[in-house]
């Protein structure tokens, strides 16, 4: 009797739920006929169970949320795939775009006489610098087995870059324009009877000079290969940035700015 006394509440709770199954019971053992009484036991026994019915619902109900919500994170990372899926193929449609424009830009740099069908280009990447001044020497992916070999015309979409100075399985060296050994003669494209020669130089730039120290030659000029020596024709090299005559040498001097920037060259063409 003292817990009782002490436990107020919950001697109730025991108290109803008993009388509960108590009705419940006898309205089981009289098949729902009890009249009175087990319309009675039903009422306490729904009153009774509703608390109970209802925290129930609710764990149902958050079962339910949970499965959905395992559906919607399986959607989303389903979008997810799809979403990366299509992100890959935009960058591999783009990458072909530019390869195509790349080879474009290397067709045209091409516009020289002497240029048949018969001449193949294949174009690379390139794949390792040389040396300290890595803007003279420097690796790309074509070798033999593309029909690569010494002494091959490489260009870019900018211009001429060099030559092919050694040739391996699946590698090629190419000496640019800036290599100090490189001698080439050219001409100005506006007016091809102004002719000289350039070397290569440790700087970012060309040095030469023309053949007639009176020739007409200024800043901004488009020097070209003039199709003497080892390098056919018409293939741009660079702009005059400096012009001066040299009294003692009697020549007239110019420093050129290649039109190859080698320092971001990524992709060349090899004339095979």
């Amino acid at each position: 009797m003292r817990w009782i006394r002490e436990h107020k509440i919950a001697s109730f709770l025991i108290t109803v739920i008993v009388l509960a199954l108590a009705f419940i019971i006898f309205a089981a053992v009289t098949g729902g006929d009890g009249g009175i009484v087990s319309e009675g036991a039903g009422t306490v026994a729904g009153k009774v169970m509703q608390p109970f019915s209802y925290v129930g619902q609710k764990i149902h109900d958050g079962f339910a949320s949970f499965g959905s919500s395992g559906s919607l994170k399986s959607e989303n990372e389903k979008l997810k795939k799809e979403n990366e899926q299509l992100k890959r193929q935009v960058t591999q449609l783009t990458m072909s775009q530019n390869e195509k424009a790349d080879l474009e830009s290397l067709k045209k740099a091409l516009k020289y006489k002497g240029t048949g069908d018969s001449t193949d280009l294949v174009s690379g990447d390139v794949i390792a610098m040389d040396g300290t001044n890595w803007m003279n020497v420097f690796t790309i992916n074509l070798g033999r087995e593309k029909g690569v070999k010494k002494g091959d015309l490489v260009v870019s979409g900018d211009g001429l870059v060099g030559t092919v100075k050694a040739v391996g399985a699946g590698w090629s060296k190419v000496a640019t324009l800036m290599d100090q050994g490189v001698q080439l003669s050219f001409m100005v494209s506006s007016n091809h009877k102004i002719l000289g020669l350039l070397n290569g130089s440790t700087s970012k730039t060309l040095s030469g000079y023309t053949l007639d120290s009176t020739a007409t030659i200024v800043q901004g000029d488009t020097i070209v290969t003039s199709g003497m020596g080892s390098y056919p024709a018409g293939i741009t090299i660079g702009k005059v940035t400096n012009v001066r005559y040299d009294s003692n040498e009697q020549l007239q001097k110019i420093t050129v700015a290649p039109a190859v920037d080698f320092q971001s060259l990524q992709q060349v063409a090899v004339l095979v």
